[in-house]
């Protein structure tokens, strides 16, 4: 190799060094951190079209803990605000690593549910139940947020009412779609939260307007061409985004945090804001 070409060759390594180290630093310091709303819109069922309108924020997989600070979610929580929203609908996965972030963590979840007009719900999440369940009850009982395991809460929204029906974890809990529906009427308006997507089918059959999942996190590295690098165990059928199960309408949120590794590549973090249309074409 002539003189030329070893310098040629140490100038190509060089920049593909100094390229590859701008990924990283991008993917570990800058883009977890740029969450943005992420529009979508929502057929109603018939009968319901007087809900045409409500606006809902959806908000999962925080995971406030040792690699992502709970201030990291104040852009979120302007963004919930910013929404405007109706109702504020939290996807479980709240922290990670230890319990000890739960009231960190829920003061955002609090701050985040204020903005909304007519009431906030959550569920549980598999980071939440490996972390000593019951402390993360603790943490909403005393929250202005209301905690949904296998049951149902009606909501009154100007001139009519929605169901938002919450299933406990489908991994380390004890999810029931049967006892999560029972008190929802046949034809009812209902919006359904399970923090796994892959357990979409078994909620179809009960036809809620909408299901909502995380988990995912939308594989947090997503590659052109390839998509995303990893997902996990009852999230790798629906990584993001939006699709229909069984005629039933299923969004995956993105989430607005992160786990290991405490990464984000071409897969920015994400408040939902579904908003329901009487108009809009079903799939």
């Amino acid at each position: 190799m002539t003189h030329r070409w070893r310098w040629l060759a140490l100038l190509l390594t060089a920049l593909g060094a100094l390229i590859g180290g701008g990924v990283a630093l991008y993917a570990r310091r800058v883009h977890p951190y740029r969450p943005r709303i992420e529009p979508v819109e929502i057929p109603l069922p018939p009968g319901a079209e007087r809900l045409d309108g409500v606006r809902i924020a959806f908000v999962t997989d925080t995971h406030v803990g040792p690699h992502f600070p709970a201030a990291a979610l104040d852009r979120s929580v302007a963004l919930v605000e910013q929404s405007r929203p109706d109702l504020v609908l939290f996807g479980g996965d709240y922290i990670s690593e230890s319990p000890r972030f739960l009231p960190a963590a829920r003061a955002q979840l609090d701050r985040m549910a204020r903005s909304a007009r007519y009431g906030a719900f959550a569920i549980l999440g598999n980071h939440d139940a490996s972390n000593i369940i019951e402390r993360a009850e603790e943490a909403f009982a005393t929250s202005s947020i209301r905690l949904l395991r296998n049951e149902a809460a009606r909501v009154d929204l100007r001139d009519d009412y929605l169901w938002i029906v919450g299933i406990d974890e489908g991994l380390l809990g004890r999810p029931n779609v049967e006892a999560a529906f029972a008190e929802v009427p046949a034809g009812e308006p209902a919006i359904a939260l399970w923090h796994e997507p892959d357990f979409a089918q078994a909620v179809a059959p009960y036809r809620p307007a909408l299901m909502l999942s995380g988990h995912t996190h939308g594989g947090q590295v997503r590659l052109p061409g390839i998509g995303p690098l990893a997902l996990p165990l009852a999230g790798r059928r629906y990584p993001s985004g939006r699709f229909t199960v069984d005629g039933m309408p299923l969004y995956v949120s993105r989430g607005v945090g992160m786990y290991r590794p405490p990464v984000r590549l071409n897969c920015p973090p994400e408040v939902t804001v579904i908003t329901l249309r009487a108009d809009c074409r079903r799939d």
